[in-house]
């Protein structure tokens, strides 16, 4: 598998995959994994330990439905969400694809993941994927734009209207892509060299098209391809690499439990305390809420949001700082929660390196401030470190 396999396939504000092996020096080799704002499940992702293994268990939890609906969909069917996400970069299909999702999520279509377990849909999942992939900046619904479900048209919406709306603001091409966009993905899937045609026709009309169904020996037209079958030379629209990605990580997630709601079920003791913890293994939770109003940044930013939950959530990891077996690992911005986690005996890590430009708010001046903050119980020395400097 390409490297970059073993991330999720969407773009992620905040992700955590340049943590991960922070995390899990902190955490160890856990029989009982819990990420309950799971996201981009880049941690659980970034895991160096074997996956699948018997009396190992994984749980992940997260609110927003698009999320539930695409793990699930890729869980499922990853070949038809591979091919619902492999499109070209096209401004006017992100502005209609996300409408078309933002109706798809008020139709009733969450409510139905909740009630049915085994119902999904596979173009929304691929359809959503592809839509964050090309977003600048956060795909939340609360955009301007939406469309006439009867003639099609977009329109700007009245501000009264509660009816969610898209931006129509241009495509991310900052970079080469990402998500499903990803450049390492890209196989030729077009002839470089274009044969030359002159005469009577060229493209579609080419006099050549108009009778023969098959030619019946080698023209200048197909010289490039030296002899070979066009479909043995290139791929059709969904890029095969894509495929495998999704199917990989159906594989990866087989066995990975996911909860969908409040963070706070996944933590209590008897969601936490499974069967090999009690027969005296570890539970490792690791615990990224949304930045707090401390953190100082703006609010909107996920498509379920909250400027305060990351209180809650320190609140909590206070309150279990002696649970037994139990080794808890919390993500967030310097001097977000104060020092009452480290006043407690906890210690603070700093992950990020120096120079990188992406993950979590990853301004340069932003860069310094990520940590993570780990409970007695984990696999730390005291002290705010950067773990990337003892290798």
């Amino acid at each position: 598998m390409k490297p970059f396999a073993n991330k999720a396939p969407f773009p992620w504000f905040g992700g955590k995959s340049d943590a991960a092996p922070t995390v899990w020096k902190l955490l160890g080799d856990v029989e009982h994994y819990i990420e309950p704002f799971a996201g981009s499940l880049a941690v659980l992702l970034g895991r160096p330990h074997p996956a699948n293994r018997k009396s190992f268990s994984e749980t992940v939890n997260d609110l927003d439905g698009f999320i539930c609906n695409t793990w699930r969909a890729i869980h499922f069917d990853p070949v038809t969400v591979a091919h619902a996400a492999s499109w070209p970069v096209i401004e006017a299909d992100k502005t209609a694809r996300q409408i078309a999702l933002l109706r798809w999520r008020d139709s009733g279509a969450l409510e139905r993941l909740a009630g049915d377990a085994c119902w999904y849909d596979p173009i929304m999942a691929g359809w959503w994927l592809w839509a964050v992939a090309v977003q600048i900046g956060a795909f939340t619904g609360d955009g301007p734009w939406t469309a006439d479900p009867h003639t099609g048209q977009i329109y700007k919406r009245d501000r009264n209207n509660r009816e969610p709306g898209v931006s129509r603001g241009r495509p991310h091409i900052g970079d080469n892509g990402m998500g499903v966009n990803h450049p390492g993905l890209r196989e030729p899937g077009v002839q470089r060299d274009l044969p030359h045609i002159v005469g009577a026709g060229q493209g579609v009309n080419h006099p050549g098209l108009r009778e023969p169904g098959v030619l019946e020996s080698p023209t200048t037209a197909l010289s490039a391809l030296d002899g070979t079958d066009w479909g043995e030379c290139f791929h059709d629209q969904t890029m095969p690499g894509l495929v495998k990605w999704m199917r990989y990580l159906s594989a990866r997630l087989r066995h990975v439990r996911v909860l969908n709601g409040d963070w706070k079920r996944a933590v209590t003791t008897g969601a936490s305390r499974t069967l090999s913890v009690r027969q005296g293994g570890h539970c490792g939770i690791f615990l990224d809420p949304p930045y707090a109003d401390t953190a100082e940044r703006r609010d909107g930013l996920y498509g379920c949001d909250s400027l305060t939950v990351a209180h809650d959530v320190r609140e909590w990891c206070l309150a279990n700082t002696d649970r037994p077996n139990t080794r808890i690992v919390l993500a967030g911005f310097d001097g977000e929660h104060g020092s009452a986690l480290v006043e407690a005996g906890w210690t603070e890590h700093e992950w990020f390196r120096t120079g990188f430009m992406k993950g979590g708010m990853s301004a340069t001046k932003q860069q310094h401030r990520e940590r993570l903050w780990a409970s007695p119980q984990c696999l730390s020395s005291p002290g705010t470190t950067s773990l990337f400097d003892e290798e």
